[in-house]
Parts: C-alpha cells; structure tokens; sequence
C-alpha cells in the first residue's frame, strides 16, 4: 500500500474511471483505491479535481487530435474536406466513450457547475487552436470562423449520435454530404 506511484499512473487511473462511468465518478479517493493508495497521493499530483478532470480532457483530447492529424494529413485543407475526413473518424464506435464525457462537460458547463464552466470554454479554444491551421484559408478571420463552422457542424452530429442514436447521426450525415 506503501507503493508511490507515478503522475502518469494517477492520470491513467482517472482516465480509466472517466471512460468506464462518467466524470461524475472521478475523485481522488476512486482514482487512489484504483491503484492501491490513498487520496494524498493522487492530491500531491492533482491538487483540485479541476486539475485531476483538465488532464484527463487533455489526453482524451489528445488522442483524437492524434486521430485527426491522421486523417487530415500535413497540409491545410479547406473546412468541408475537413470535414469529411473527421467524420468516420469520430464516428467510430470505439470513440464514443469520449464524446459522452465531452457532453457531460458541456451540460454541466451550460447550467454553471464549477469547475466544468471554466474547463468547457478552454477545452473548445484548445480544439480551435489546433484546428485553426489546418484549414486552407488566407485570412485569419475567415479561417477562425471556418473552424468555429468545423466544430459546429461535426459537435452537432456528435451530439446527434450520443443522445438520438447511430442511426439518425448517419442519416444527417448523409443529408450534410458526408456519406
């Protein structure tokens, strides 16, 4: 019981937590008997549980954006190809465990659940600046828009998909061009 574990034990732990049953069951103390430790342990690398649920978002969010880079391939493309490519990839059953936190964020954010109303705001600009140079438009202003449009149109469908079901994601898929 003794055992010190790692920063990258605890956020594995928590990510782990996170996908199995929802942020609302992440706390120190799950993350702390998950490995066999106590709620010390896990507050030494996490102090509050707005640290604790920003790095879990973090690397879900990196994992997609690995995804995404992927599809996207290295140079800048106008939005609607953009598009195109992110949606199989974000549709794929194996990430909807991901979007079902996202959202958990969102709502908790749209009724001003602290920490979620500061963690949902910087999770959509972190998206936005990643997203931001990978489209294929000169003006700064017009590229910013064009990826306020991306996240809009592919975070509808998404949400489609988590609260409506597969089915009725894929039918407005095919509806916006997308399959």
């Amino acid at each position: 019981m003794g055992y010190r574990h790692r920063e990258e034990d605890m956020l594995a732990a928590a990510v782990e937590i996170a996908r199995a049953d929802g942020l609302g069951a992440l706390s120190f103390g799950r993350v702390a008997r998950h490995l066999g430790t106590n709620d010390r342990t896990v507050v030494y690398y996490f102090p509050t549980k707005a640290d604790l649920i920003g790095a879990v978002l973090t690397t879900l969010g990196g994992e997609l954006q690995d995804l995404l880079a992927e599809a996207f391939g290295d140079k800048p493309l106008p939005s609607e190809d953009l598009v195109k490519r992110a949606w199989p990839v974000l549709a794929h059953t194996d990430n909807q465990p991901i979007f079902a936190l996202f959202f958990e964020i969102i709502g908790l954010a749209a009724v001003g659940t602290a920490p979620y109303d500061t963690l949902a705001p910087a999770m959509l600009e972190q998206w936005l600046t990643w997203l931001d140079p990978r489209i294929a438009v000169a003006d700064p202003t017009q590229r910013h828009a064009e990826a306020l449009a991306v996240l809009a149109r592919l975070d509808g469908l998404l949400l489609l998909r988590t609260i409506v079901g597969r089915d009725a994601a894929e039918q407005a898929a095919r509806a916006g061009g997308l399959a």
